[in-house]
C-alpha cells in the first residue's frame, strides 16, 4: 500500500525547499524542470515532460536544449501540443498528463508521463487535488517571479535606450541602440531591420525596404503600423513578428523578428517590441527633422554665399572657376566637368572646367551622350545604379544639369561618382546652384556681349583703336616690351572701285579672320582706321615679330579673294629706351609709307635701315 498522505506532505516540502533556495539562482525553464524531476521521483516515473502554458497553447520545454549562442530555448519536441484539449490519453494505456492550474482554474503548465502503477493509485485517492494545488501554486509563483524579472530587464533596457535616445540627434545612434537592445533582449532569435531609406555608411546591419517583394505581412506592418505575426510560412522556419518603426508623420523601417518552429512570442514581448519601435520610431523621425533641417540651412547658407560670389563682378573663368570648387566640396564627386556651347552652333562644345576623366575619349563619349540627351528634351539627368550604361563604365552615379539663358541652352555640367553618393537632396540642391547660376553666367555673357560690340569693330571683329590704345597704355605701363605691326591693304581703293564696297568688306573680313588665327595667344589686333590693321605681339622677340611680319606679307594674297597685297611697317617697344608710345607709332607709321613708296606688298623696320624685308 501505497501511503498518499506521506507523498503530498513530502511534495510541499520538496516544492517548498526547491522555491526557497533555487529562485535566484535558476532559470523559470530549469525551476520547471527541478518541479518535473521531483515529481517523477515521488511517483517512480521514468519519462516524462513538462510543457509550458503560453499564448493559448502549450510550449514543451526541452531539457538540456542549448541555441548556437549559449541561451537555453524553449522548443518542441516532435509533437508540438498546440491545445488543451489534445492533452488526453492518446491510446497508450500508460501515458497520461495532468495539467496545472492557478486558483482561478486558469492553465500554466502540464505534464505527460508514462504513468506508473504508484501514480494510477494516488491520482484515484482524494489527495490529487492537493498534489495539483501545491504544483500549481509553485508553477504560478516560478512564472510569476520570473515573468517580473523580465519584465523588469525588458523596461530596464528600453528606460536605457530612451534616455540615448533622448541624448542624441543623430540616426544612426538611434538605430544602433535601438538594435542593440533587440538583441539582447531576444537572444536566440533571428532579428533584420528593414529601413524605408539609406542612412550614413556608419549604419550597418540593415537592408532597404523593398515596396514591391517584400513579404506581405511586413508591408502589412509599414502600411498600418500595427504589429503583425506571420506563421507556417513554407520559406520560414520558426514565426515572423513585424514591427512598424514609426512616428507621427511617416513609417521609417520594419524590425523583423524570428522565432524557431514550436515557439511563440509572449506578450511581454510583444509589448516591449511595440514600445521600443515606437520611441526608436518617435526619435528617428526628430532626428531626421533635425538633421533635415539642420541639411536645409547649410543648402541656403551654400546658395546664398554662391549667389553673392557671382554677382560680384566676377569675368566667366572666376564664375567657373569659383563654382569648381564650391561643387567640389559640396558633392565631392570623382569626375566632374562644365561644358559651355559656343554661339549658334549646339554641337560645338568647350570644357570649361574638368577633370582628367573628361580629357580621353571616353570622357569626351560621355559629354557627347549627356549634350544629346539634353538636346531631346531631357530637362536633367539623375542617375543612380547606371552600371549598365556603356557610356559611364566604372561610375554608378550621374547627375546632369543645364545651364540656361531662360530660353536657351548655354551650357552643362556633369558630376560622376564610381559610389552610390548622390542623393535626392544633393540633386536638389544642385539644381538650386544651377539655377542660381545660370541666371549670374547669363547676365555675364552677356556683359560681355555688350562689351564686344563696345571693343570691337562690328565688320572685322578686330578690337576698336580706343581699346586697342588702352590696352598697349596697360602692357607699357607693366613694363612690357613688345612688338607693333602697322599694316595697310595696297590699292584697296582700286578694289573697291573694281568689285564694289561689298567685296572690299568681305577682304577685310577674311584678312581679320587670318590675322586673329594667327595670333591665338600671342597678341591681338586693332582696325586702326578704314584698311589700316594695327598689330601688338607683347613680349614677344625681334625675331618672332620679322617671322611674323614676313608671314602676312607672303599669306595674305594667298587668302584673300580677290587676292590683295599688304605694306608693314614695323617697330619694336622697350621700356628702358625712353621713347614715347606716339613717339613709335609716328616712326611704324612712316616705316609704313616706306614700304608702300618701296613698291608695296613688304614691310619695313623702324630704325634698321638695312632690313627693308622686301618681299
Amino acid at each position: 500500500m501505497y501511503n498518499h498522505e506521506l507523498t503530498v506532505i513530502e511534495m510541499k516540502c520538496a516544492v517548498f525547499d526547491l522555491f526557497s533556495s533555487k529562485i535566484d539562482e535558476l532559470s523559470m525553464e530549469e525551476m520547471l524542470h527541478e518541479c518535473k524531476r521531483m515529481f517523477m521521483s515521488h511517483f517512480e516515473i521514468m519519462n516524462a515532460d513538462i510543457l509550458l502554458y503560453d499564448n493559448n497553447r502549450f510550449i514543451p520545454l526541452i531539457e538540456g536544449k542549448i541555441m548556437g549562442n549559449g541561451s537555453k530555448s524553449r522548443t518542441t519536441k516532435d509533437y508540438p501540443i498546440v491545445n488543451i484539449s489534445l492533452l488526453a490519453h492518446t491510446g497508450d494505456i500508460n501515458e497520461d498528463s495532468l495539467i496545472i492550474r492557478d486558483n482561478r482554474l486558469n492553465p500554466l503548465a502540464a505534464l505527460i508521463f508514462t504513468a506508473t502503477d504508484k501514480w494510477h493509485s494516488f491520482a484515484e485517492s482524494p489527495y490529487l487535488k492537493d498534489v495539483k494545488k501545491v504544483l500549481g501554486t509553485f508553477v504560478g509563483q516560478v512564472v510569476k517571479v520570473h515573468q517580473l524579472s523580465d519584465n523588469e530587464s525588458m523596461y530596464r533596457r528600453l528606460f536605457e535606450v530612451t534616455e540615448h535616445f533622448n541624448s542624441t540627434m543623430d540616426s544612426d545612434v538611434i538605430i544602433e541602440e535601438m538594435m542593440r537592445a533587440v538583441l539582447k533582449s531576444f537572444s536566440g532569435y533571428e532579428v533584420q531591420l528593414l529601413l524605408s531609406q539609406e542612412y550614413n555608411d556608419k549604419t550597418k546591419g540593415y537592408r532597404l525596404f523593398d515596396y514591391v517583394n517584400e513579404r506581405a505581412s511586413a508591408v502589412d506592418a509599414f502600411l498600418s503600423g500595427d504589429l503583425t505575426i506571420e506563421k507556417n510560412a513554407e520559406d520560414l522556419n520558426g514565426i515572423l513578428m513585424n514591427a512598424a518603426i514609426g512616428g507621427r508623420q511617416g513609417t521609417y523601417g520594419v524590425l523583423q523578428i524570428v522565432a524557431v518552429n514550436g515557439t511563440d512570442f509572449t506578450a511581454t514581448q510583444k509589448n516591449f517590441i511595440k514600445l521600443i519601435t515606437n520611441v526608436a520610431g518617435s526619435a528617428l523621425e526628430n532626428a531626421n527633422l533635425y538633421e533635415q533641417s539642420y541639411r536645409l540651412v547649410s543648402d541656403l547658407q551654400l546658395v546664398d554665399e554662391t549667389s553673392k560670389e557671382l554677382n560680384s563682378n566676377l569675368d566667366i573663368e572666376d564664375m567657373y572657376d569659383y563654382l569648381d570648387v564650391q561643387f567640389r566640396n559640396a558633392f565631392s564627386p570623382d569626375e566632374m566637368a562644365f561644358v559651355t556651347i559656343q554661339g549658334e552652333a549646339v554641337d560645338s562644345i568647350a570644357l570649361t572646367s574638368n577633370t582628367s576623366f573628361f580629357k580621353q575619349e571616353e570622357g569626351l563619349k560621355v559629354v557627347e551622350n549627356i549634350l544629346s540627351r539634353l538636346q531631346n528634351g531631357e530637362d536633367s539627368i539623375f542617375d543612380v545604379n547606371s552600371k549598365s550604361d556603356e557610356e559611364i563604365s566604372g561610375f554608378t552615379s550621374l547627375v546632369a544639369l543645364p545651364i540656361t539663358n531662360n530660353v536657351n541652352m548655354i551650357g552643362f555640367v556633369i558630376l560622376l561618382h564610381k559610389d552610390d553618393s548622390f542623393s535626392f537632396d544633393n540633386f536638389k540642391l544642385l539644381r538650386s546652384l544651377i539655377g542660381h547660376s545660370s541666371l549670374a553666367i547669363s547676365n555675364v555673357m552677356l556683359r560681355d556681349q555688350l562689351q564686344d560690340l563696345v571693343n570691337k569693330d562690328n565688320l572685322t571683329k578686330l578690337f576698336t583703336r580706343t581699346y586697342f590704345d588702352q590696352y598697349v597704355a596697360s602692357s607699357i605701363e607693366n613694363g612690357e616690351s613688345g612688338i607693333f605691326l602697322l599694316m595697310d591693304i595696297d590699292d584697296f581703293k582700286l578694289v573697291n572701285d573694281t568689285f564694289g564696297h561689298y567685296i572690299g568688306d568681305i577682304v577685310l573680313q577674311q584678312m581679320a579672320s587670318f590675322i586673329s588665327l594667327k595670333l591665338d595667344g600671342i597678341g591681338f589686333a586693332s582696325r586702326w582706321g578704314g584698311e589700316e590693321i594695327a598689330i601688338f605681339l607683347p613680349n614677344v622677340s625681334f625675331e618672332s615679330g620679322v617671322e611674323f611680319a614676313q608671314l602676312l606679307v607672303k599669306e595674305i594674297p594667298a587668302i584673300t579673294e580677290p587676292s590683295v597685297t599688304v605694306s608693314i611697317g614695323m617697330g619694336e617697344w622697350l621700356p628702358n629706351e625712353g621713347t614715347s608710345f606716339n613717339e613709335l607709332f609716328q616712326s611704324i607709321d612712316k616705316a609704313l609709307y616706306q614700304a608702300k613708296g618701296n613698291g608695296k606688298n613688304q614691310f619695313i623696320i623702324h630704325g634698321v635701315a638695312s632690313a627693308n624685308g622686301l618681299c
